[in-house]
């Protein structure tokens, strides 16, 4: 398997997870303004906690730091990313996550993406081949800037076929 990664729609979303997560986003908008931090409650989503990630974003330049890592993301990546910046976690598909997270701030609105693995040397949980979806969503402190997201990746979810990108 050939390893690929891109940005997807939100109807092309597989994951019952990253759906879940999703329809919790949309009902912490108030009037039309971004959910803060303080809104997300993780008593009212304990399934979803373990494939979690939130991120602070600083605007100029845009870089990324990983706040919280939960604990099903620490053990599909073999590691605890945990304040640590995006571009100093060499991840094989950093080019994607920068431009979804470029794109989360520039939108202000959810941001999907796909992404397959294909790594003979790890020894991970879930074997060396998989596949993810992950939905990246802004958070405001202000309820306009985009300063946090928080994220869902579900490495539980089959290879999409060869022609479907």
């Amino acid at each position: 398997m050939a390893s690929r990664s891109t940005l997807i729609e939100a109807g092309q979303i597989t994951s019952l997870r990253v759906e879940a997560l999703h329809r919790y986003w949309q009902s912490k908008r108030r009037n039309g303004s971004l959910p803060t931090r303080a809104a997300i409650d993780p008593v009212e989503i304990p399934r979803l906690l373990p494939y979690l990630v939130i991120a602070d974003i600083e605007a100029s330049p845009l870089r990324v730091r990983y706040r919280l890592v939960g604990t099903q993301v620490v053990e599909d990546n073999g590691s605890d990313f945990t304040n640590r910046y995006l571009e100093d976690c060499n991840f094989a598909v950093e080019p994607l996550l920068q431009e979804c997270y470029r794109r989360l701030v520039e939108t202000q609105a959810p941001v999907f993406a796909y992404y397959e693995w294909n790594k003979v040397e790890w020894e991970g949980a879930k074997g060396a081949i998989g596949a993810n979806e992950t939905g990246f969503f802004p958070l405001s402190g202000d309820g306009a800037t985009v300063d946090l997201a928080i994220s869902l990746a579900d490495p539980n979810v089959r290879p999409y076929p060869p022609d479907k990108f």
